[in-house]
């Protein structure tokens, strides 16, 4: 369902944004400007979905925007893009523009201002994002079809496929992206032009193309750029990894199980799909390190596929509590501690259903003995390494530590064990 009357799609813009909006488009007229809204927020308004940020495009130059906002900052002043603080919110606004002289596969060398808004308009990636809207007059500007292509779920370039990928090769990986994000189909054409400028696109930061992939990731429907990131080789640019060693299209599916759950755990399944069950560890801390992921990021994903593998493992023993506590509950205490175990609980029963493409048996069990608030870690048990350094001088250092972690697994076992009187006596009777 799509929209494409002017004064509908204006009237969909949310407060404050809209009187924002307008407010900063008076002002560049009252200069002797023009402004219109432009890209993903005018196409999202077709869609009927509310934007999450909106771009004006201004034929007034960045120089003479600084001048007449108080609050501005040159986010991009080269390419002509300023943002606009109004009333503590932030809005970008660039100078109408031609591109000229791409070098690097990614940015234009010099740009030409003082342009028209149709000069503007073709230098943008698809035609779905080049259409413009005017808030005061209330009218659509869409010199490429972009309403017929967003009619026809069809993500299409302006002009020559080649040309535009050739310019920034960043372009084909957000046709990819787009797929997943609009559930849209990419124009023939502009597919092949993906794999005729994956030179171009190698070019491209390693960091754009990890928002790009999360931005897939996190979509609602990731299972389509993830088979166009694999069909065109488009990930294989920046690792070198085995990809796809494992059996991906037996698991991608699992994908569509995973809508609820967190970007760890949607990191963690693809780990789970694209490598084996023998390599993923060491593939994946080279797949982290080549498209420069977070410390943290890597390491919650990592502990997510270790543990739901050691959970396949322990399968029968998560039928009764004592395996519940120590194969579960425990070793999410253990890295993530206790105030949102509950919710790790549910990312990795998310994963038990998308990987083994069955429910977790075990989740329901698992928040009973959540709710008892069981002893999981050291520090929970009724004796610490002073009590029993205290009451056995002569124990070893060594043994301390192995002894409280003897204390632990036979209360995990049996959490009425955790008395000082008792785990004393064990210690007493092993040492």
């Amino acid at each position: 369902m799509m929209n494409s009357d002017p004064k509908q799609l204006i009237s969909q813009i949310p407060s404050p944004s809209l009187e924002d909006l307008i407010e900063i488009s008076t002002i560049i007229r009252n200069h002797g400007g023009e402004a219109y809204l432009v890209g993903g927020s005018v196409r999202d308004l077709i869609l009927n979905k509310i934007p999450h940020e909106y771009d004006l495009a201004v034929s007034i130059h960045p120089e003479e925007i600084q001048k007449i906002f108080k609050r501005t900052v040159p986010t991009g002043i080269k390419h002509g893009t300023i943002t606009v603080l109004f009333h503590d919110r932030s809005y970008e606004l660039t100078t109408f523009r031609k591109d000229e002289d791409y070098l690097d596969g990614r940015r234009p060398e010099t740009v030409q201002f003082g342009v028209s808004l149709s000069e503007d308009l073709k230098r943008r990636d698809f035609t779905m994002n080049s259409l413009a809207l005017d808030l005061q007059k209330k009218t659509l500007v869409d010199e490429h079809s972009g309403l017929e292509d967003i009619q026809n779920s069809l993500i299409r370039t302006i002009g020559n496929p080649v040309s535009r990928f050739t310019e920034d090769g960043l372009r084909p990986v957000r046709a990819i992206r787009f797929v997943s994000t609009l559930g849209f189909m990419i124009h023939p054409e502009t597919a092949e032009a993906i794999d005729a400028c994956r030179q171009i696109t190698g070019k491209v930061s390693p960091e754009r193309i990890h928002d790009e992939f999360l931005k897939i990731l996190k979509s609602k429907n990731p299972i389509g750029g993830l088979d166009l990131l694999r069909k065109h080789k488009t990930l294989e640019l920046f690792s070198k990894t085995k990809l796809y060693s494992g059996d991906w299209e037996k698991h991608k599916n699992g994908f569509s199980k995973l809508l609820q759950a967190s970007e760890k755990s949607k990191i963690a399944y693809f780990l789970i799909s694209c490598f084996s069950e023998q390599t993923w560890l060491s593939e994946s801390n080279i797949f982290f390190k080549e498209l420069k992921f977070s410390n943290q990021r890597t390491k919650d994903s990592q502990f997510l596929v270790r543990t739901l593998y050691s959970l396949i493992q322990q399968k029968e023993e998560l039928r009764t509590s004592p395996g519940l506590r120590a194969h579960l509950l425990h070793p999410i205490a253990q890295y993530a501690g206790k105030k949102d175990l509950w919710d790790w609980c549910l990312e990795l029963s998310f994963l038990w259903s998308a990987f083994l493409n069955e429910e977790a048996f075990w989740l329901a069990s698992a928040e009973q003995e959540w709710k008892k608030s069981p002893p999981l870690l050291l520090s929970d048990l009724t004796i610490d390494g002073n009590l029993i350094r205290e009451k056995f001088p002569e124990l070893p250092a060594p043994k301390l530590g192995e002894a409280l972690r003897s204390s632990l697994l036979s209360v995990l076992q049996d959490p009425s064990l955790n008395s000082e009187e008792f785990l004393l006596d064990q210690i007493r009777k092993s040492y």
